[in-house]
């Protein structure tokens, strides 16, 4: 069976990661996902939808003090603000990813909830790959 990924990212991030801007997300723990597995991006709160996908290029397991130096120009924080989110966390793990596709409407939250039956994760959750089918369909109806 493939798998997707459903994962939780404040809409800034998300946003940027769908128009390029960044590349990798830093997590401070994660599984080992492979790559071109599928990552469905949920806009966490306010917005409260999801707004597209991307592709898992890569994960990189990497000290974290050094995610900044050898990947700070991708990750689309500042370096105060990765050091606060990384302080006591020996090491981090990067999601690179490409191929972006901004969904023509996000869908929101109560359609996730309704009509697919998804709680959004507080980080993530394995979707099959006809649920990431099923919420680009529904969101091409949303109004």
């Amino acid at each position: 069976m493939t798998r997707a990924l459903l994962l939780s990212i404040k809409p800034r991030h998300a946003r940027a990661i769908l128009e390029g801007r960044k590349t990798i997300e830093v997590r401070r723990k994660f599984p080992a996902v492979p790559s071109g597995t599928i990552v469905v991006l949920y806009s966490s709160s306010p917005e409260k939808a999801i707004l597209g996908t991307v592709r898992l290029k890569r994960t990189i397991k990497i000290d974290s003090d050094c995610v900044w130096d050898s990947h700070g120009a991708a990750i689309g924080i500042d370096e105060s603000a990765l050091d606060d989110y990384l302080r006591g966390s020996d090491q981090s793990t990067l999601l690179e990813v490409d191929c972006p596709d901004s969904w023509d409407q996000p869908l929101p939250l109560d359609s996730l909830r309704h009509d697919l039956g998804l709680e959004p994760p507080q980080s993530f959750r394995y979707l099959k790959t006809e649920q990431v089918t099923q919420a680009r369909q529904l969101s091409s109806q949303v109004s």
